[in-house]
């Protein structure tokens, strides 16, 4: 909670009772703060009997619910206490919290610009709001709000990440870069924005830069599977193949049904000439995700080399099942025909490239010679 949030709740919310409720309500706080929720419910509902206005008793009352993971009830309480209370800022941020916590991110957003409408200066209602529209993936007003809530706090190290994200979003990662440092200039064990940065980079290409923020990021959530993965591409990018093998195994060791990872894995593995290796890691991503187009695609590239012809083809021709329009399956699958002589198997693949590329070179030289082929045969 926000020293802000906490002042809220403290000068706005909090009643002075003076008759016997009093003990009651601190009763049933208490029981709140340990954890036992039903029983602070009740208590608040004696209280709320007693003093229907009680606006502590109403928020308690709802927390209770939201730790109980009852968040209808919860957003229940808060409607019947913004009643008595339409004009407090403190409970409309509360619901706001608890329907984004329910999942219920227009509600939410909802809440929030009613917060924004009382209090316009509260920088977590903007923050909050930009998250809202952030999980609906409208970042354009998202990042608008997000801009307004630095302005109003520029020293909040959510906010900056969160901006980072949502220009990550929209693929202006040098902006993103620039969000994500200074969110770590505030907080420098944000694993999630060395991470986020270390995206960034992967995507703008600096694959040095990149490993390096995910290192440093692992160094503080060693077990984040995403991460290790995400490291292991960059490090393949930099021919670094035997250390990118290396992380994909983390990511597995810690998501063993991680198919990216195992796909990943393979590539790496193919690159080394470890083809046995390779084999099995397109395998297990292809058992997890029969429809995985480029382990299909890859997998055939690898029986074609070690003269595993016939099922080479049937990884073809699974691969163009799932992407028909992939002119370079088509060219490999032609190929792949011509080493089995299978010659009008093979011209219908290179026709079919140039359905799609009538001026691919490589078809075109290749129907050429399996024409030649076709005619030679006919001849004898």
């Amino acid at each position: 909670m926000s020293v802000l949030y906490s002042i809220m709740l403290q000068t706005q919310l909090r009643n002075t009772p003076n008759d016997s409720t009093e003990q009651l309500l601190k009763k049933a706080l208490t029981l709140n703060q340990m954890g036992d929720y039903k029983r602070a419910i009740v208590d608040f509902e004696t209280v709320l009997e007693l003093r229907p206005d009680c606006l502590e008793a109403w928020s308690e009352k709802a927390s209770a619910y939201m730790n109980l993971g009852q968040y209808e009830s919860a957003l229940d309480c808060l409607d019947k206490a913004l009643m008595a209370h339409p004009t407090s800022p403190f409970l409309a941020y509360q619901r706001g919290w608890i329907a984004h916590v329910a999942g219920q991110y227009e509600e939410a957003g909802n809440a929030f610009q009613r917060v924004i409408q009382l209090q316009p200066n509260y920088p977590n209602a903007h923050y909050s709001m930009g998250l809202s529209l952030y999980t609906l993936r409208r970042y354009e007003p998202a990042i608008a709000y997000l801009s307004k809530a630095l302005d109003l706090d520029p020293n909040f190290p959510d906010t900056w990440y969160l901006q980072g994200a949502t220009l990550y979003a929209t693929g202006r990662y040098e902006g993103a870069i620039m969000h994500f440092n200074r969110s770590l200039e505030l907080r420098s064990d944000n694993a999630d924005a060395l991470s986020s940065r270390g995206n960034a980079l992967l995507c703008l290409g600096d694959y040095e830069a990149a490993s390096s923020s995910y290192a440093q990021s692992l160094a503080i959530e060693i077990e984040d599977p995403q991460v290790w993965y995400h490291r292991g591409l960059a490090l393949k990018n930099l021919n670094r193949h035997s250390d990118a093998i290396d992380c994909y195994q983390k990511a597995l060791k810690f998501r063993s049904d991680y198919a990216e990872a195992w796909y990943s894995q393979g590539l790496s593995c193919m690159k080394l000439e470890d083809w046995e290796t390779a084999l099995a890691s397109y395998d297990q991503a292809l058992k997890l995700n029969p429809e995985y187009y480029e382990a299909w695609y890859n997998r055939g590239i690898l029986l074609k080399a070690n003269n595993r012809l016939e099922e080479a083809l049937v990884s073809y021709d699974r691969a163009l099942e799932l992407r028909p329009q992939d002119f370079r399956a088509w060219n490999n699958r032609g190929g792949l025909l011509v080493s089995l002589s299978q010659w009008e198997a093979a011209l219908a693949s290179f026709d079919q490239v140039l359905g799609l590329r009538p001026d691919d070179p490589i078809a075109l030289r290749n129907r050429t010679a399996v024409m030649k082929k076709l005619q030679q045969s006919q001849r004898s």
